[in-house]
């Protein structure tokens, strides 16, 4: 077992283009790390560069007590499991079990032993005689999964493993992965686009975006607490909404009021508890709000006729127990609202949206870094 610990982590190509840079990161041992964020976000190329695919451009890598910036990836004691699977098509799944042992020249019988066990622990004897081109894209994966766990390493490297999977398939692999790390015990480093999966799957959570970490924390601690728009929008699904307003203080200093930019809603928020905001006095921000966390006064205990937003039904898309509902308000900002899947509106519907706001965020404009409160 061991842990993972990149400092000042930088690989540009061609002098100038980023892959990854200023990448400061310690992976615990036996911990599952994903690292999450759009294409060419640096994620693909951070992971290339731990399984030693990728020279290292400055900064130190250590797997366990021992730096590898040299180190050959053979001899950095990771296995690493693909998207496309990377099996040998002429062998049978078990010489594509065995390959990496006998490169390394274990004894037979120790071969045999690791093939079985690993053959029993992904459930997949059945297929021990079989080619890869007469297996289903589950059975390859698990196969893929397999090469990986016989060699017993002391880290795991997935690179989107899911991402040729069906839907329903894409869930299943999700628990067994989850599964097998809790029995294994490696420490595993996962790379995805998929922010379900990082928020699923993940001990902790790597946001990136353009090379460079955003945030780092556990799934829960990221998704009620982002540090930017940009981890409030790309983490949880549907996004968080953004509308542009004005914070203003009322004329007897007692509360905020939170107007929307375009004019529309003004809702009043209780000095005390939003006292970050008193540097932010007359100014423009954005205001986040999670689908969640907004509802129609019909379905709250709230029948008082203030703070009520204004909207519209533009379209809703039933998802079964949920459905989201897409609003506009009166000063054009575009919503969704996650409400019960029986709640069911039509185009051009007049709602009364209330905001929960113990649950809003404010980001800044010009940084885009989200306002603390205590």
């Amino acid at each position: 077992m061991a842990e993972v610990i990149l400092n000042d982590i930088a690989k540009i190509y061609d002098g100038s283009v980023v892959g990854c840079k200023d990448i400061n990161l310690s992976i615990k041992d036996k911990e599952f790390c994903v690292l999450v964020g759009p294409s060419g976000c640096g994620k693909s190329t951070t992971l290339r560069v731990i399984a030693g695919l990728e020279d290292i451009t400055s900064g130190t890598l250590k797997i366990g007590d021992r730096v590898v910036n040299e180190v050959a990836s053979k001899d950095r004691d990771i296995a690493m499991v693909f998207q496309n699977y990377a099996l040998y098509p002429h062998m049978k799944v078990w010489d594509n079990l065995a390959f990496g042992l006998k490169l390394r020249k274990y004894p037979a019988e120790e071969i045999k032993k690791r093939v079985t066990e690993t053959a029993r622990i992904l459930e997949i004897e059945h297929l021990l005689d079989r080619r890869p081109k007469a297996l289903s894209g589950g059975q390859r994966q698990r196969v893929a999964l397999g090469r990986a766990i016989v060699r017993k390493p002391k880290v795991f490297l997935f690179d989107e493993p899911l991402s040729n999977l069906d839907a329903k398939l894409r869930v299943q692999m999700r628990v067994e992965i989850k599964k097998l790390h809790a029995r294994l015990q490696i420490t595993s480093i996962y790379v995805t686009h998929d922010q379900v999966e990082a928020m699923t799957m993940g001990d902790r959570i790597v946001v990136m975006k353009d090379g460079y970490i955003q945030q780092v924390d556990d799934p829960i601690k990221i998704y009620e607490n982002p540090s930017s728009k940009f981890v409030a929008g790309f983490i949880g699904s549907p996004s968080m909404n953004f509308i542009n307003v004005k914070i203003s203080t009322n004329s007897s200093g007692e509360y905020f009021t939170v107007s929307e930019k375009a004019g529309g809603f003004k809702i009043n928020l209780a000095k005390k508890g939003f006292a970050f905001l008193t540097p932010f006095n007359s100014r423009e921000m954005i205001l986040g709000v999670r689908p969640e966390n907004i509802t129609d006064r019909i379905y709250s205990d709230i029948k008082e006729a203030e703070n009520i937003v204004a909207a519209s039904v533009e379209a809703e898309e039933p998802m079964g127990s949920e459905n989201y509902i897409h609003l506009k308000t009166q000063g054009s900002s575009e919503i969704v609202m996650k409400t019960d899947g029986a709640n069911r509106v039509k185009p051009g519907d007049r709602l009364e949206l209330l905001f929960n706001t113990e649950k809003i965020h404010f980001f800044d404009p010009k940084t885009e870094k989200r306002i603390y409160g205590d």
